[in-house]
């Protein structure tokens, strides 16, 4: 009897601590949702997305957060409409119940979605928007740098190797395209003699703007634009129009996308960014190498600022150990050093910042660094 009791009892202990294993078993494979907002029926918003792909894949690949948890990517379209992408931000924090909301190109979408998450209380790192309002609340990170740095970087290159004597401008009718004819007109003066405005996404049309260009006589046409789709159709109607000028591109926009519409009208395109494919670091080889073995492509720079985002707060969601506790996690990336493909980065201020700058250019349909 004694023997029949105690295999019994041994029985129960292990089916206790059986038990007990299983029952920890999911809370530490316990999905960590993240929200994710972009235009994913564009090229660039399709970019974003995938690039935050690879780096929950890596990051899950390398044991996860807090403690082997795996991070699951919750993605809407926001349709580069401020309406829907604040629709989509209050489903991902109420229904979905994310924590952090990653993602906005534009800049009215990034500032519906900084409203929602302030008045949630939630995280938002504003992958790719230049807006500076974004960083207005304290749990708001932005990773593309302003339109007056690059502004201040960019201009200061084409006065040293570039000196334009007569500039055209080309861009999107917002903030964004207002404020860079501003920072032109107040570094280039009266070298910029001709400003033109496009309607993002909508216009379809440039030979009315590629005329007035040509009519400039321009030695210097500088553009940007937040869909490639529209770059590569002006690249060429500027092209078709026999606009001889020098193609110069705020930082940003030259990438495979653009190339892949413009075809040889890009030849000769260049700009000054953050970031490149070819950056020497461990990160960006793997992150490239990843992206190349999934994609059959080489990542650009939305891609790579999809990537960085997700990236960096997977390692901040590590420092800080929690993801729910919303101070606690900004604070931890404000104040914290994080590995990023171009280097180190810094928040400070809320704004991704690193000490490196590379020239690119179009040669032979491939996107080089140059001089």
């Amino acid at each position: 009897m004694r023997s029949v009791l105690s295999s019994a009892v041994r029985g129960l202990v292990g089916a206790g601590i059986l038990a007990g294993l299983l029952a920890g078993a999911p809370a530490l494979a316990q999905e960590v949702k993240i929200g994710v907002l972009y235009p994913i029926k564009t090229m660039l918003g399709q970019q974003g997305r995938n690039g935050s792909e690879i780096a929950a894949e890596m990051i899950n690949a390398g044991g996860g957060v807090l403690n082997g948890r795996p991070l699951k990517l919750v993605v809407y379209d926001d349709n580069y409409q401020p309406a829907d992408a604040v629709a989509a931000a209050r489903k991902l924090l109420s229904e979905d119940k994310v924590p952090v909301i990653v993602g906005a190109i534009n800049t009215a979408v990034s500032l519906g979605v900084t409203q929602v998450a302030q008045q949630s209380g939630a995280m938002f790192l504003a992958a790719v928007t230049k807006a500076p309002q974004v960083t207005e609340y304290d749990r708001a990170f932005r990773f593309n740098p302003l339109v007056s740095t690059d502004g201040e970087v960019f201009n200061q290159y084409l006065k040293d190797k570039v000196k334009p004597q007569r500039m055209a401008v080309v861009v999107e009718n917002g903030d964004y395209g207002r404020s860079i004819i501003a920072s032109m007109k107040g570094s280039f003066g009266n070298a910029v003699v001709a400003t033109e405005l496009y309607e993002i996404l909508k216009q379809t049309d440039f030979s009315t703007i590629a005329a007035r260009v040509k009519a400039s006589s321009p030695d210097v046409v500088c553009m940007a634009f937040s869909a490639p789709e529209q770059g590569g159709s002006l690249l060429r109607t500027l092209a078709e129009a026999g606009v001889n000028a020098k193609r110069c591109i705020l930082p940003g926009s030259v990438t495979p996308a653009l190339l892949q519409v413009a075809g040889p009208a890009a030849e000769g395109a260049f700009t000054l960014d953050i970031w490149a494919p070819t950056m020497n670091t461990e990160t960006n080889r793997k992150f490239v190498a990843a992206y190349q073995a999934r994609y059959k492509a080489m990542p650009g720079k939305v891609d790579f600022l999809g990537f960085e985002s997700m990236w960096i707060l997977g390692q901040a969601i590590r420092s800080a150990g929690t993801v729910t506790d919303a101070a606690k996690l900004a604070a931890t990336l404000r104040d914290g050093t994080w590995d990023s493909p171009r280097g180190t980065v810094r928040f400070p201020g809320n704004q991704a910042t690193s000490d490196k700058w590379v020239v690119l250019e179009v040669k032979d349909g491939k996107i080089s660094a140059g001089d």
